[in-house]
């Protein structure tokens, strides 16, 4: 007994030793002090969201400049950030002793993967995290949860792969000419915060061409972007087979491209030659070329397609080179990608049979916003995530090259309007320059995106409780959903299953049947249903 004590009180001790020795050399050591210097000459200027309807961040000086006065202006926003991020991290993982293990395990896992980051990017990160709210420095320090914070692109995506979530982007392009109409929502589900605070962040970089993305507070990286060149650049998350464990995040390699390119071909050759250690899809455009790049690009290769015709891109590959691919087939037959891929190519390939077009905007406007199925004639329920609009975007742009215009969605989601901002006067005056507004959704309004979110909640509640056998318990929270919206495939197969609970069979196959009239998102949920109905 003895012998057994000691063995277990000595492998604690070491599993304690080796988690304070991760927790120590996990945390980044600050840049050099001569890069932490104030110039005198920085400026920067925030407009809140209740006079621009989009919070707008300009910033001039040096990387760690810029990045301490944007600390300084959004310190707010960042609190609000991390109470949603890590209160999305308590609701997947309630245990605080496993949160913790898991986060002891992320950080040796990740561990020097800081090398992959470039100077200009730690300098901004490390202004930032001296704002980062002290509330949550038993994680980190705020450098180094900025640092990793720029890794959720990636975590999120292996959570992809794994089964566990499916965030994913539609992207929908119309050639005008020698010029395009580039529209994209960019899904992301880690709080409201990240959509009704989101930032246009305006950059004029002494070493660098100027840039606008729309970001959260506290971002260095970006997954939307213009510069002053016209260089667009968007990013989708993609999968495949290849792994490596450190690299360069993604949205790093965006910021990078955006500050150094002065052509889509350019800012091609800038992706091409980064390091990255998930997969990705590169949209990239400018105002002469008259070509779309789709740049699809895994930690072991990439590949250039170039686009002259219309075209939609979600978040499986396409290239010959990825045939085969475990991960990239598992996203065509397993999640939405496919769906949202074929019914935008769809939906965009109609444009041209309309004759003359009185605003290409407007058309991709409407196609952001569609919540149809892929050529099957029935409506989608709303927040049906096989949708190209399936309420989760937590921003949508649209940029004209032609017009040299880019708008961005208010929010909640796609529900109220895009507002433009004139590329070419905003640069000059280095400051944002509104022009016209693309009108709200007709269909769905703030209100009623509130009722759905709400109604997927309450249902999610109910799945929890309904897994302990909890059926009177989970009855309330189903007749909430109800009351909110009740005509989704998840609300009819949470009912089947408190149904069934109950002892009610035939009551739970009259509401799993009617879950598949409505059409699950996934591959995976109708084959549960189909279970269900044996």
């Amino acid at each position: 007994m003895k012998c057994v004590l000691t063995f277990f009180v000595s492998v604690t001790v070491l599993i304690a030793a080796w988690s304070l020795a991760v927790l120590h050399r996990a945390v980044l050591l600050p840049p050099e002090p001569a890069a932490t210097v104030q110039t005198g000459s920085a400026r920067s200027r925030f407009i809140p969201k209740a006079d621009a309807k989009i919070h707008q961040l300009v910033l001039e000086g040096t990387h760690f400049e810029r990045g301490d006065m944007a600390g300084q202006h959004t310190s707010h926003l960042l609190l609000l950030q991390e109470q949603s991020l890590n209160g999305k991290l308590n609701e997947i993982i309630p245990n605080a002793f496993l949160r913790r293990a898991l986060q002891v395990l992320a950080m040796r896992w990740f561990w020097g993967n800081d090398r992959y980051f470039e100077s200009w990017a730690k300098e901004e990160m490390y202004g930032v995290g001296r704002w980062a709210p002290p509330e949550f420095d038993h994680l980190a320090d705020g450098y180094t949860r900025q640092a990793a914070y720029h890794g959720l692109h990636e975590v999120g995506q292996m959570m992809v792969d794994q089964g566990l979530e499916d965030m994913g982007c539609t992207v929908i392009a119309h050639p005008d000419g020698e010029h395009w109409v580039i529209g994209r929502n960019f899904d992301f589900e880690g709080g409201l915060v990240f959509d009704t605070e989101k930032i246009m962040k305006w950059v004029f970089p002494a070493d660098g061409f100027a840039y606008v993305s729309v970001v959260w507070a506290g971002m260095v990286g970006a997954v939307t972007g213009v510069n002053e060149h016209g260089v667009y650049i968007s990013l989708n998350a993609a999968g495949s087979d290849d792994f490596k464990r450190h690299g360069t995040p993604s949205t790093l390699v965006l910021t990078k491209a955006l500050q150094s390119a002065k052509t889509a071909a350019e800012a091609v050759e800038v992706i091409e030659k980064q390091p990255m250690f998930i997969t990705d899809i590169f949209v990239v455009a400018d105002r002469r070329g008259g070509v779309l790049y789709r740049v699809e690009k895994s930690p072991a290769k990439s590949h250039v397609l170039q686009h002259r015709e219309p075209v939609a891109i979600a978040n499986h590959l396409v290239a010959p080179v990825w045939s085969g691919d475990s991960v990239n087939q598992y996203r065509i037959s397993e999640l939405t990608t496919r769906h949202r891929a074929e019914r935008g190519q769809l939906l965009v390939d109609k444009i041209k049979s309309k004759g003359k077009i009185t605003s290409l905007n407007a058309e991709i406007l409407a196609i952001l916003r569609d919540k149809g199925d892929d050529g099957a004639g029935q409506t989608l329920h709303l927040g049906n995530r096989r949708a190209i609009d399936g309420l989760i975007a937590t921003h949508a742009v649209i940029y004209n090259t032609r017009e040299n215009v880019l708008f961005v969605s208010e929010g909640p989601a796609l529900t109220r309007e895009l507002h433009g901002f004139d590329m070419a006067a905003s640069f000059k005056a280095r400051e944002p320059v509104r022009v016209a507004s693309l009108p709200a959704d007709g269909g769905v309004t703030p209100e009623r995106y509130f009722a759905v979110k709400a109604s997927f909640i309450e249902l999610a509640r109910a799945r929890r409780l309904l897994k302990k056998k909890k059926c009177e318990e989970a009855s309330v929270p189903v007749e909430k959903a109800h009351g909110l919206f009740g005509e989704s495939s998840m609300y009819y197969e949470t009912l089947g299953d408190l149904k069934s609970c109950r002892g009610d069979r035939e009551g739970a196959v009259e509401a799993w049947r009617r879950a598949v009239e409505l059409v699950p998102a996934y591959a995976r949920q109708a084959k549960s249903l189909e279970e269900k109905l044996k």
